[in-house]
C-alpha cells in the first residue's frame, strides 16, 4: 500500500509540474517580444512534450488545439476551456 501511495503521489506531482510549466511557458510565449519569441516557443515545446509524456489523451488533445487555434480567437477560447477542464479532471480538482 505504501508503494502504491508513493507512486500515485509521484505521478500527481509530475503531471502538476508539467501542467504548471506548460502554462508558464504559454504565458511567456504570449508576452514575448520579437527577440525572445524563438526562445519562448522552444520553452513551450519543451513543456508540451513533458505533458505529452505524463498527461492523458484529453490533455494532449487540448494542448494540440491551443497550438492549432493561434489565429482563431473563438476556437482558441474553446481550446482554453477544454485545457482547463481536462487538466482539472486529470488532477481531480473540483470544477466549481
Amino acid at each position: 500500500m505504501s508503494s502504491r501511495a508513493k507512486n500515485t503521489e509521484r505521478s500527481f506531482q509530475e503531471r502538476k509540474e508539467a501542467y504548471v510549466g506548460l502554462l508558464e511557458a504559454y504565458h511567456q510565449a504570449a508576452i514575448a517580444h520579437t527577440g525572445n519569441q524563438e526562445a519562448a516557443a522552444k520553452n513551450f515545446a519543451y513543456w508540451q512534450l513533458r505533458c505529452e509524456i505524463v498527461g492523458p489523451r484529453a490533455v494532449r488533445d487540448a494542448i494540440k488545439e491551443i497550438v492549432l487555434t493561434n489565429d482563431d480567437r473563438k476556437k482558441r477560447s474553446l481550446a482554453h476551456e477544454e485545457l482547463k477542464s481536462s487538466t482539472r479532471r486529470d488532477l481531480t480538482i473540483a470544477s466549481n
